[in-house]
């Protein structure tokens, strides 16, 4: 019986909808898998699937299906939440479901754009689900009865902290993860929360990502009075910090005096010697070693780094004798007399290792050596970027190449040791090779002009864009014009030429601010057209300056090219081409006959000839237009040319002044002013427009 105020039976629930498939894809197996049991070579069709949950879930599932033409079966089906998904290429994917971990499930797809669709897809759900986790994980507890008796505030401090920090493992493992399969959003959501949390981390690559071999690194190690040259064994995965462990586990130069200088940089230690160019054997590196006071290391210090390292080398550095190696970042050796070129050489590994073993460690904290073993001042000059002390005569830093200070004079006494001049002479053996390389050059390039002076084009050595037609012109096909030096295609500047009217062709280059003024040249113009069109542009220029010219004339011979330019004291042009005499006064040719018999002669014809019709109304027109006049004694029509308005009949010779249309002179002949126009007479002229016709 149900108690008073129960709720009654619950009606049936309504069945579960059918789940959606979200895309299926074949693939086959690539090798024989045991769960669930598979051959090798197996064709399987992955199915992915959504179905609505309680609480407003959606639950993925991953189905494992036969192909349709082997009747479509189910293999297994997993629950996203309960399976690993890889990518192991474009086409090449693995599976690890429940129960085998170890063994997982390699697919090979057929075609990688639909593998990659697959894995989008697929990607996404499983990113959901481990949102949908995230979420779970991240709710608020279920608080405990207060008969428990528990209390947040009362957490054991230890406790929380080891959680926070398990936390944070998890979050950077997650955060490795997702840039290790390219998963942008997943990434993203840890990198905010490392950040919130104010998480420190160091994010390098794996070793496995960087070559396996060893290399070989020259380094040069000097401080403020020695220098020395020795080798270490490298991988490219080596960061700076652990080179600096090693040279303190091999020589006994603490980290804090170490400073690396690769490819002029100053090394920072959590980079990687192959981030600064380190990648094969025989690539250099230069250390500097500071002074324990330059670099504040104390006694107990470097005691207790020492005592660490020892305790965890396998075999603690020692010397031949068994002692502990002693150290010393200021070798305090001083060259004897007579030894000064063997104290300055670059020593190998062997001579640095034996120096270091003959020092006290003592010389590093104590006070300062006797007077009688002095340390020698270093000469030459501090760089002013890395301090380093380099050689008098040096030019440039040897550690960074930053150039010597413009004030430094090299010491009077200063004698090179070996190094020095051996330097020297490599300075300037190089000099005379850059020179030589230098006049070579020049004298390629004296050729290459000589070669293209004698060529009529200089073609284009780059591809360009004509500015004309605006189509892209490649390497050769085009012109670069001598005067200016601006590039266009050869068939643009061929029709520029053409339609040009001007005697010289302008360059075509224009812009919104910017016109060239420059020409073609005339080895350029007979390059770019064809002969007949070169033979047009020839006779242009000639018709050109006739029709320009004031005082020009053209012989009257038919299809007779010749012309001339005349004076006024001449009234005759002998063409040069067919040999007529030409008349400028009747703008004839009339030999034979002098002005006024061709005149008489003309005003006949024109009675019956159409030719000398016209020339007589042209001489007609000419008078009436004021060009031409009459002459006062035999009627002949004359014509003044150019300059003064004294003109001479050519017929009767009579003096003519040409304002006034009358004679110049009375009856008496020249210098008789009872007649004639009377020009001067009482200092006044014959007319207001008279030009001196004296």
């Amino acid at each position: 019986m149900a108690l008073p105020g129960a709720p009654g039976p619950a009606p049936d629930a309504a069945p579960p909808p059918p789940p959606t498939v979200l895309m299926a894809v074949r693939a086959g197996l690539a090798r024989a898998a045991r769960l669930p049991p598979l051959p090798a070579a197996a064709a399987l069709r992955l199915q992915l699937s959504v179905q609505p949950a309680a609480a407003g879930e959606r639950r993925f599932r991953l189905g494992l299906r036969h192909p349709e033409p082997a009747g479509g079966e189910p293999v297994a089906e997993y629950d996203l939440r309960d399976i690993s998904y890889r990518v192991c290429g474009p086409a090449a994917h693995e599976l690890t479901v429940p129960g085998a971990p170890q063994e997982p499930l390699a697919l090979a797809f057929e075609d990688e754009r639909e593998a990659q669709k697959w894995w989008t897809v697929l990607s996404s759900s499983l990113r959901e689900v481990q949102k949908a986790s995230d979420n779970a994980l991240a709710a608020p507890a279920p608080s405990l009865p207060a008969a428990a008796g528990a209390d947040a505030a009362d957490v054991d401090p230890e406790t929380a902290q080891s959680l926070e920090l398990v936390e944070k493992e998890e979050l950077a493992l997650r955060l490795a993860q997702a840039i290790e399969y390219g998963d942008e959003e997943a990434a993203a959501r840890c990198a905010v929360a490392l950040a919130r949390q104010l998480a420190t981390l160091r994010i390098l690559w794996r070793e496995d990502m960087y070559p396996s071999d060893e290399i070989s690194m020259a380094v040069g190690v000097e401080d403020a009075t020695s220098s020395a040259s020795i080798t270490l064994r490298v991988r490219a995965h080596t960061t700076i910090a652990e080179l600096k462990e090693q040279v303190f586990r091999d020589y006994g130069f603490h980290p804090l005096v170490q400073r690396w200088i690769i490819g002029q940089c100053l090394c920072v230690d959590d980079r990687t010697v192959s981030s600064y160019g380190v990648r094969r054997d025989g690539d250099t590196a230069y250390l500097y070693l500071l002074s324990a006071s330059a670099a504040e290391l104390t006694e107990q210090r470097y005691e207790e780094d020492q005592a660490r390292v020892m305790l965890s080398a396998t075999s603690p550095p020692t010397n031949s004798n068994g002692e502990r190696r002693k150290y010393n970042t200021l070798p305090s050796v001083s060259p004897k007399k007579g030894q000064g070129s063997e104290a300055s050489r670059r020593w190998d590994a062997g001579d640095i290792s034996q120096h270091l073993d003959s020092l006290q460690l003592g010389d590093l904290f104590s006070t300062p050596p006797a007077p009688s073993l002095p340390s020698p001042v270093p000469a030459g000059w501090s760089c002013p970027q890395c301090t380093f002390i380099n050689k008098p005569t040096r030019p440039g830093c040897e550690m960074c190449s930053a150039d010597r200070p413009s004030d430094y004079v090299v010491p009077g006494g200063h004698q090179p040791d070996e190094s020095e001049l051996w330097r020297m002479q490599q300075e300037q053996e190089g000099i005379r090779q850059y020179q030589q390389a230098l006049e070579a050059e020049r004298q390629q390039n004296f050729q290459q002009l000589l070669r293209l002076e004698d060529e009529g084009l200089v073609p284009n050595p780059e591809g360009l864009e004509c500015r004309i037609c605006y189509q892209h012109v490649p390497p050769g096909a085009g012109v670069l014009l001598r005067d200016c030096l601006h590039n266009f295609c050869r068939e643009c500047l061929r029709q520029v030429i053409n339609y040009s009217e001007e005697p010289v062709v302008a360059c075509p280059f224009r812009d919104d601010t910017y016109a060239c003024s420059s020409h073609l040249q005339e080895r350029e113009i007979r390059a770019l057209v064809s002969a007949e069109e070169y033979r047009r542009f020839l006779e242009r220029s000639p018709a050109l300056a006739e029709r320009r010219s004031r005082n020009s004339f053209h012989c009257r011979s038919p299809d007779c090219r010749g012309w001339c330019i005349y004076e006024d004291s001449v009234n005759e042009f002998r063409c040069p081409i067919c040999q007529a005499l030409n008349c400028l006064l009747c703008k004839a040719i009339h030999e034979g006959q002098n002005c006024r018999q061709y005149q008489d002669d003309l005003r006949l014809r024109a009675q019956n000839d159409v030719a000398a019709r016209q020339t007589n109304d042209m001489l007609q027109t000419l008078v009436q237009l004021g060009e031409a006049m009459h002459c006062p004694t035999c009627r002949i029509v004359v014509q003044k040319k150019d300059g003064c308005d004294w003109i001479r009949c050519t017929v009767c010779q009579t003096e003519i002044c040409w304002v006034t249309k009358g004679p110049r002179w009375g009856p008496g002949g020249p210098g008789d002013t009872s007649g004639g126009c009377r020009c001067n007479v009482n200092g006044q002229r014959c007319h207001p427009r008279c030009q001196n016709c004296h």
